[in-house]
């Protein structure tokens, strides 16, 4: 169990590469305060559904502002939730979760 929860996105080490002005953020974030980080340091806020140029180094694409973390997870640091039974990786844990509880009465 703990190295299931150590292996999870959300308690590794992500570097967060928001660039402000010519600036990369660069700072070294816990997955889990990534949206706190967003917020507190670069003025993302989930209530704004305004588009917005993504600010990520390098990422030319227009989001929601309310989508902004679900887009960095996804498309950036590259969140993956590895099935606990067989190794298959999702993209959000909602569908690794769905997935493994067929998967472990299958046995696939």
């Amino acid at each position: 169990m703990l190295i299931r929860i150590a292996s999870s996105p959300e308690h590794r080490l992500h570097t967060c590469q928001w660039v402000d002005n010519t600036t990369s953020c660069r700072t070294d974030i816990l997955g889990q305060q990534f949206p706190a980080h967003l917020r507190e340091r670069h003025g993302i806020t989930a209530v704004d559904s305004r588009l917005m140029k993504c600010r990520w180094d390098g990422c030319r694409e227009f989001v929601q502002v309310t989508n902004v973390f679900v887009h960095i997870q996804q498309k950036h640091i590259a969140w993956k939730y590895a099935c606990y039974n067989c190794g298959m990786e999702f993209p959000r844990a909602n569908l690794r979760n769905t997935h493994f509880n067929q998967c472990r009465n299958t046995g696939n």
